[in-house]
């Protein structure tokens, strides 16, 4: 038997599409982490031979699988050119990925700065200004009267997310510039299966904000890990630059530093602990956070950047959209937002994840995180917004929460 057939190939993860009309039995490969040379389209045959590469299987084995699964042989040559082609286009978990994603991650931390990944949004600084002071303007906001030391607020993008972008971040108008905004995203794209955080200024079109080094270090501390070890995680990831870019356009880039993080998603199999073992449980780093909040040292405001539902075809479901379904799907956000107005994060995690999460809600880790965080904090629920595309058929919703304690 040719030696290279025992070869154990493992591939990253990957999500399948199928083309459907014109191209029936074919699927389209997309690498969630964008890390991948280019996407790649296989027929159902190639699916179920990808579906194999575990790192335990050999290529003879899956040629005897895919034999008895089609009743036809696969041959050798095949199989090798498959393995060849996936790790050109870096879908394959080996050691030729790993010095890729390593040069990557030394790129990232020998930069002085997280450049923007939001610039291409507007043509001038002057038009950036313009659009945040019209989506954000000057007014009085809701709870002006109590204190604000924690918000939720979409990380969708500002023209979709608009209504609670606004009712979010408006009643932080009047408030005193805070030293420090530990800002908590969701890590859309990244390698991490724990909290990631980051130590590079944030550079956006309203200028740049720095990272306070020793609150990280104190919460770091208190989770015993090392929170940076997958930092190149935010260098593509945008939920917390759209936060950064409202809080510099209303206190000034350079008068607050920020604590970036990234949180996973608790509504899996395996819970507030990573799935892979490798990092700190998020019920742990909840309460570092609060723990080091409590500590006190200067005015620190928390916001998390957390969308809330994603349905349509864009995220697989094959059905239309209607009123009645959009209506089905508010209903079931606000009862989960419930949880999180009576103070419970622990249930607002568990109805989120009833049902294995149908409306792929990807920002519970965050949202716990805040809810757990402010335990004394009194929550407020600002709005709720449906962004539905009905040409496109895709809606992803979010809302605005304000936490508060009396002034």
């Amino acid at each position: 038997m040719n030696d290279a057939m025992q070869q154990k190939p493992k591939l990253r993860f990957v999500e399948a599409f199928p083309l459907g009309e014109g191209q029936p039995g074919m699927y389209a490969l997309r690498d969630p982490s964008e890390l991948a040379n280019d996407g790649l389209t296989v027929s159902e045959a190639a699916l179920f031979l990808l579906s194999q590469f575990d790192g335990e299987r050999t290529l003879a084995t899956m040629a005897e699988a895919f034999e008895n699964r089609y009743g036809q042989p696969v041959a050798d040559e095949t199989l090798l050119e498959l393995v060849e082609r996936l790790e050109q286009s870096r879908l394959l978990d080996s050691p030729t990925f790993d010095a890729f994603l390593k040069s990557l991650h030394d790129e990232y931390r020998q930069a002085p700065v997280r450049e923007s990944t939001c610039a291409d949004l507007w043509t001038s600084a002057d038009e950036a200004r313009n659009y945040m002071a019209n989506m954000l303007p000057n007014t009085n906001g809701q709870v002006a009267t109590d204190r604000v030391v924690g918000l939720i607020a979409p990380h969708l993008d500002f023209p979709r997310g608009f209504p609670c972008y606004r009712e979010a971040y408006g009643v932080l108008t009047g408030r005193d510039c805070p030293e420090r905004v530990v800002i908590l995203g969701t890590n859309h794209f990244g390698q991490a299966t724990s909290v990631v955080a980051t130590t590079r200024a944030f550079q956006t079109p309203f200028g740049t904000t720095a990272v306070d080094e020793s609150f990280l270090r104190d919460v770091e501390q208190r989770c015993g890990q090392n929170l940076c070890t997958h930092e190149f995680d935010h260098k593509r990831e945008h939920s917390v630059e759209l936060q950064v870019m409202c809080l510099q356009h209303l206190f000034g880039a350079d008068r607050f530093k920020i604590v970036p993080f990234l949180c996973p998603n608790p509504c899996g199999p395996s819970g507030m602990k990573p799935y892979d073992g490798n990092g700190v449980d998020l019920d742990a780093f909840a309460n570092a956070i609060g723990d080091t909040l409590r500590a006190g040292g200067g005015d620190t405001l928390l916001v998390a950047g957390a969308d809330l539902s994603h349905i349509g075809g864009q995220f697989g479901d094959a059905f239309q959209i209607g009123e009645e379904f959009l209506s089905t799907v508010e209903s079931r956000d606000r009862k989960a937002l419930e949880r999180l107005i009576d103070r419970e994060p622990t249930s607002f995690v568990e109805s989120v994840a009833r049902d294995e999460n149908p409306t792929r809600i990807c920002s519970a880790g965050c949202m716990y995180v805040v809810a757990e965080a402010l335990s004394d904090a009194k929550p407020e629920l600002l709005g709720y917004h449906q962004a539905f595309d009905d040409e496109q058929q895709i809606c992803v919703t979010c809302s605005a929460i304000a936490y508060t304690i009396p002034a």
